[in-house]
């Protein structure tokens, strides 16, 4: 085994097989981990072929898509062709196939959305890929799907390389077109193969005969042969998705799904067969499917739609002399807001309480009834009344309280005084004023 290639230190052989052999290094430079793909010698014995082999990998090193192995570099060192990938750590989906079976509906549609995405990508920059089959895809533990050798395959196949060990791949998920060796091969062989790969997830195996090891046998039942119902394998399939699935690996190309965007929207309509290919679907929300075995559980993303039944317009009833209907826009009334009403009877309710609250506490309340004299024999003419001597009321007040030797004669003339001074004029005011 090799040690090192360059500034690639080799830590182990990660596979072999009829393109060369796959290690996994450290690039020492940008200390991370890479895939490098020693190219067989008999591969490259042609130099014709290797001249088309690197321009195949520049295309390759083009396509930059999250679901699509990237190509770092291509080189030459001693003897051998390397290219240096983009490592994965992940499984095969034929191993992960092997391992648990028939993949759930949920999670199998989650997968192929991923591998349709890629593919359609290479389609648009003009790269078919020739060779879907799914020990060409990787699975990462969260369910990421990174497909490999895009270009590669068309490669393989004109050099005419079909012998085991040798070949681009395996027959089961090769188109009819390529059986028959068509030269105008275009972007509907790879949704034959995508179809046949969702086929095996679906039902846990190709939809051909395993049994045999006749290579004619094979292709013949590929051109010719029906494909059965998956569910004669695996029951939990729902009607819809067998009629996408059928329609992508029909035996004539110009039946079959035509491209990548129009197989996602068939895979995604969740409708029956003849309202699927109405093209009709509307995006939903889906959760990614639970992972099992080496992967993991992912994040919920946008890959569903879900199905919308629209029941036919009702034709309105015919009356009869109904005048017609003005075509012009009628005024619509604002409306008016009730609960704002509500609020502003609420709040001008509780100002108004405030205010009257204020009104009480500021303003003073009635003054006190004035206190009179309590003589008897005074009427409503004598009262003396405290507007403008009330200092001298005071000081005569204070003169009574303290003297109380001063004869009953001398308080007698002080309250004649101030009656006359008063104004009054009672008689026996006069009177006790003569005497």
């Amino acid at each position: 085994m090799l040690e090192q290639i360059r500034d690639y230190k080799i830590i182990k052989k990660l596979g072999e097989g009829g393109m060369g052999t796959v290690y996994l290094a450290n690039d020492e430079m940008l200390d991370r981990k890479v895939a490098i793909k020693v190219l067989n010698p008999i591969l490259t014995k042609d130099s014709h072929f290797t001249e088309r082999f690197r321009h195949e990998a520049k295309i390759q090193a083009s396509l930059i898509h999250p679901n699509i192995v990237t190509l770092y570099n291509y080189f030459y060192e001693g003897d051998n062709y390397c290219m240096v990938m983009e490592y994965v750590d992940g499984i095969m989906l034929k191993q992960l196939i092997s391992n648990t079976g028939p993949l759930p509906e949920q999670r199998a549609i989650w997968i192929l959305n991923q591998m349709l995405e890629a593919v359609g990508y290479a389609h648009k920059k003009g790269i078919i890929h020739r060779d879907i089959k799914p020990s060409n895809i990787l699975i990462a533990g969260d369910d990421t799907v990174k497909i490999l050798d895009f270009g590669i395959a068309k490669i393989l196949q004109d050099k005419g390389l079909t012998k085991t060990g040798t070949k681009m791949g395996t027959i089961y998920y090769m188109s009819p077109e390529q059986i028959k060796a068509v030269k105008d091969i275009d972007n509907r062989t790879d949704i034959y193969s995508l179809g046949v790969t969702f086929y095996e997830m679906l039902s846990g195996r190709v939809p051909f005969n395993v049994d045999t090891d006749s290579d004619f046998e094979i292709m013949n039942e590929i051109v010719s042969g029906e494909i059965k119902d998956p569910r004669g394998f695996y029951p939990h399939i729902s009607e819809w998705v067998v009629n996408v699935l059928f329609a992508s690996v029909k035996k004539d190309r110009n039946e079959r799904i035509a491209d990548t965007d129009e197989f996602i929207k068939l895979l995604l309509a969740k409708q029956s067969k003849t309202q699927a290919f109405c093209g009709t679907a509307d995006k939903t929300i889906i959760d990614q499917p639970p992972v099992e075995s080496e992967s993991k559980p992912g994040a919920k993303t946008v890959i569903a739609s879900s199905p919308v039944t629209t029941p036919p317009p009702i034709p309105p009833k015919q009356q009869k002399d109904t005048p017609p209907v003005s075509k012009q826009p009628q005024r619509l009334k604002p409306l008016k807001n009730k609960s704002s009403n509500k609020k502003y009877i609420i709040f001008g309710g509780i100002g108004v309480l405030a205010l009257i609250l204020i009104y009480f506490l500021i303003v003073p309340g009635p003054a006190p009834a004035p206190y009179g004299p309590s003589d008897p024999g005074l009427n409503e003419d004598s009262i003396f009344i405290q507007d403008n001597n009330k200092n001298n009321i005071e000081k005569n007040n204070n003169l009574e309280n303290n003297n109380h030797t001063v004869q009953p004669k001398r308080n007698q003339q002080l309250q004649t005084k101030r009656r006359y001074s008063t104004g009054s004029k009672s008689r026996s005011v006069k009177r006790k004023a003569a005497r």
